[in-house]
């Protein structure tokens, strides 16, 4: 253990603070939310057609307060709730700017303060720096991005030159820079250049659509705004295809003969960090903490309701958890502490920091932890589904469907193959329910779309379900003919198609549902390790443990003749002479027993017992060792444990824009999400908890689209709630979503991307004909090129890439150095396109390579 000390600054006498009179208008049993720019010692209101514009020399106050479960943004409207019961979570963040000075900081942290004791101390506090806001904050204004203008003011800055950079790959900051220059310009940014007679968008090559886009729309409102004529859209790359009056005026404030563009700036990875527990006290006027643990974190370890802790989650966010007994000077100080702590570890200023309620936890805060079981102030649990639904009301419900992860009722056409290291099989229907451990199998589901169960609107996302099942102990050989069959079967399909990987142990409700919770799992080894195993040759004895109750739970795993037997289970036992029984614990359910003869019969006629009413007849048939393991385990109760975990609460479950950058995967975690965050151009996982699907856009590349399993892998591994990298994944394509997709989405409209207007068009119609446009940047490439991709490859200043080779970065062949340059330095340096000189021979390519020194 270890343990650190931070000395009390002065602080605030909690008896003496008075609420600023703007903050005493809100109502603690309102929803709305609020902005106010901090003045002084007071507060000014900024009006709602402002919000989401802030100026990077001041602090802002920002309040949202929604019902629980919904989330509050600037399009909300303030309203009282009258409903009896209703629960309100509130959350107040203070923003500070880039260039801001240490007394506004200071005004900002009591401030918040003060809002906090006027609601009681019943809310969520984070300190958000500019530039590096966390996920809640950015949602606020998702819809029209955020303008961040230099100074306190308008009158600030004059309104002629000015440059903005535009980032955020989900919810883009258009940010006003205090310098025109070039050391602002990275191929990862949109930049506008405005000037009085032309406003210039300038697109990085390495931006996101959702950047691409926004630097239009903030482009033409400035333009509309500042009555400037006309607008112009600049590619990285391509200044000097700019004609001679633009670029007449682009030199007048950035001269390119002096054009400097940083390659893509690299995301750190969440892949080598750690979390950290810290038990936090003040002895004496001093504030300490003490390492309680690290790695992956439980519930249970934030235990003591006058306790306090820090979880550290290093760049990601240092959250400070308040017990719900703790003082309420403890509760008004948190944030100042941990703070200190921030400081006190030399973390980056910018480091995110929250304070967080026991019984307020907020999504952000719970998704660190597996199985969070939410409770309110008064430490009352707040209970789940408990209710048994079948599948046909589920498939009539999206949200309940998306949580248990049924498609339809299984009652579709099914046909599963036996794979082996180099031929595929079909199973008989009459043996389909069999499978055994050391081989994989694909299951090719027809999705039923009759109007007899009322899923019409179903047959319009899918109709086949390719699942590939990997057997825990099957070789390496098998699972890549798995894949490549399942991939094969995929693209035979072509449309409405979801394709699942899922792995021996970890069958989602949908697969067990098809075999109507009659699957049977044997543990053998195919002969010799090759080939398809006899699956008509049940072994002479062996017994069966029934896991699940009803018939998309339910399966039968074969177990050895060392395992614990337990009252709560029932077992299907095949004895040496042949017989079949059926024996349940005394704590089984009914449920259960009526899935243990829904299998036997599988195998033909069974006999049942009960514990403790065995008759001789069981005992001699089966042998001797059931009889002592049945000995070993009698009145050992445990809980049963679900085969299948239900997903993640809604505000739990995670939606990821997925990017890569320098051939490494970037994950962009999207905070209330919705259908408007999917965007047709990019990859996206939704991370469910017990499945992670991948949606793939329409117009992401086949280059990108390979990536889709590696991706899921990425988020798996990479999370921090640790889980078994074998648990299921999902593939779906744009407009082939799954009813169990779906239902995570509020509002789900099949109709929205036929109204979708993609980055092209919408510079189609701003831009002047006649101009060269590159090809958008798919993925990031270094070995091979093409006519068509050159301009999807990482570019290099010219001087880079002729000096030293040892200091180029890894990723550049040095014989192909030429495809990291510039369309307009190649053009310099050859005096042809790039795709003229692919047209010439090998020779002639390395000789001129070699004349102008880049080979």
């Amino acid at each position: 253990m270890s343990k650190t000390a931070m000395k009390d600054q002065k602080r605030p006498i909690y008896e003496d603070i008075k609420i600023d009179t703007a903050f005493r208008k809100i109502s603690p049993k309102a929803i709305g939310f609020y902005v106010w720019r901090i003045q002084n010692d007071h507060v000014e209101a900024i009006p709602k057609e402002q919000y989401g514009t802030f100026y990077d020399e001041n602090t802002y106050v920002i309040y949202s307060a929604s019902l629980a479960g919904t989330i509050s943004d600037k399009n909300t409207i303030n309203r009282e709730i009258k409903t009896p019961g209703a629960v309100i979570e509130r959350y107040i963040h203070f923003w500070l700017g880039a260039n801001i000075t240490s007394d506004r900081s200071k005004s900002a942290a009591y401030k918040i303060i003060e809002l906090d004791l006027h609601l009681d101390h019943k809310t969520t506090q984070y300190r958000e720096s500019q530039g590096h806001e966390g996920i809640r904050f950015l949602s606020y204004f998702k819809d029209d991005g955020m303008l961040i203008q230099s100074g306190t003011d308008p009158s600030s800055y004059p309104q002629f030159p000015r440059l903005y950079q535009i980032k955020g790959k989900t919810t883009p900051q258009c940010i006003q820079q205090k310098a025109i220059t070039w050391q602002h310009f990275n191929c990862g940014h949109v930049m506008i250049l405005q000037t009085s007679s032309i406003l210039f968008v300038w697109v990085g090559r390495s931006t996101s659509s959702c950047e691409r886009i926004y630097g239009l729309k903030i482009g033409t409102k400035l333009k509309d705004a500042f009555k400037i004529p006309e607008i112009a859209i600049i590619d990285d790359g391509y200044e000097q295809s700019m004609s001679s009056q633009r670029k007449e005026v682009w030199n007048g404030f950035l001269s390119l003969s002096q054009r400097f563009v940083q390659p893509l700036a690299l995301t750190p990875s969440n892949a080598d960090i750690v979390l950290k527990l810290y038990q936090c006290d003040t002895v004496n006027g001093v504030f300490r903490v003490e390492l309680v643990k690290t790695g992956a974190l439980d519930q249970a370890d934030l235990y003591g309701r006058d306790s306090i802790y820090i979880v550290d989650y290093f760049c990601n966010g240092v959250w400070i958890w308040i017990g719900r007994s703790s003082h309420k000077q403890n509760r008004a100080e948190a944030m100042r502490h941990v703070r200190g702590y921030v400081i006190k570890k030399g973390y980056p200023a910018s480091t995110p920091v929250a304070r967080v309620i026991d019984g307020l936890e907020p999504a952000e805060f719970t998704s660190l932890f597996p199985n969070w079981i939410s409770s309110d102030v008064n430490g009352n649990s707040i209970k789940g589904l408990s209710e048994k639904f079948d599948a046909l009301t589920l498939i009539q419900r999206p949200k309940l469907a998306a949580q248990i992860q049924l498609m339809d009722d299984g009652t579709g056409d099914a046909t599963v193959y036996q794979i082996g290291a180099e031929d595929v099989k079909e199973i008989p229907k009459k043996y389909a329910k069999t499978f055994y451990s050391s081989n994989c199998y694909i299951v090719h589901y027809q999705i039923s779309c009759t109007s007899e169960n009322n899923i019409s609107t179903l047959s319009n996302s899918i109709k086949n379900v390719v699942y590939l099942w990997i057997g825990s102990s099957a070789s390496t050989e098998f699972r890549q003919t798995g894949e490549a069959f399942l991939a094969e079967m995929c693209n035979h399909l072509k449309k409405n198609v979801v394709q699942v990987r899922i792995s021996d142990g970890m069958e989602p409700p949908h697969f067990l549902q098809i075999f109507k919770g009659g699957l049977i799992i044997f543990n053998s080894k195919s002969p010799g390790g090759e080939g398809i195993t006899n699956i008509r040759k049940y072994p002479s004895s062996f017994v069966l443990k029934v896991v699940g109750n009803s018939s998309y739970t339910c399966k039968a795993v074969q177990v050895s003749s060392k395992t614990l037997y337990y009252p709560e289970d029932c077992y299907i036992l095949k004895a040496p002479d042949n017989e079949i029984w059926i024996w349940c614990g005394q704590y089984s359910t009914g449920d259960s027993r009526e899935m243990a003869k829904s299998i036997a019969s599988i195998l033909g006629e069974y006999n049942l017992v009960m514990e403790s009413n065995e008759t001789d007849e069981f005992f001699n048939s089966v042998g001797e060792k059931f009889l002592k393991q049945l000995k070993k385990t009698h009145g050992n109760i445990v809980t049963p444990t679900m085969n299948v975990a239900l997903t993640w609460e809604r505000q739990r479950i995670g939606l990821y824009m997925c990017s890569l950058e320098q051939e490494k995967h970037v994950l962009c975690k999207i905070f209330g999400f919705t259908q408007k965050d999917l965007r047709p151009e990019n990859i996206f996982l939704l991370d469910a908890g017990n499945i992670v699907y991948v949606w793939i856009g329409d117009f992401v590349s086949n280059d990108d689209r390979m990536q889709c399993w590696d991706l899921a892998k990425y988020l798996i591994t990479t999370h921090p709630v640790q889980r078994d990298a074998n648990m299921p994944m999902a593939v779906i394509r744009q407009g082939e979503e799954p009813i169990t997709f779906i239902g995570f989405f509020d509002n789900w409209d099949k109709k929205y991307y036929e109204n979708y207007i993609p980055f092209d068009k919408i510079r189609a119609e701003l831009e002047t004909p006649g101009i060269p446009v590159p090809v958008p940047r798919g993925s990031v490439h270094s070995d091979s090129a093409t006519g068509d991709d050159f301009d999807r490859y990482q570019k290099y200043p010219l001087d880079m890439l002729r000096g030293d080779p040892a200091n180029l970065p890894a990723s550049i062949n040095p014989t192909r150095k030429e495809i990291h340059l510039t369309h307009d330095d190649f053009v310099t340096v050859f005096k042809m396109p790039y795709h003229d000189f692919e047209e010439l021979p090998k020779w002639k390519q390395v000789e001129l390579k070699k004349q102008n020194k880049l080979f």
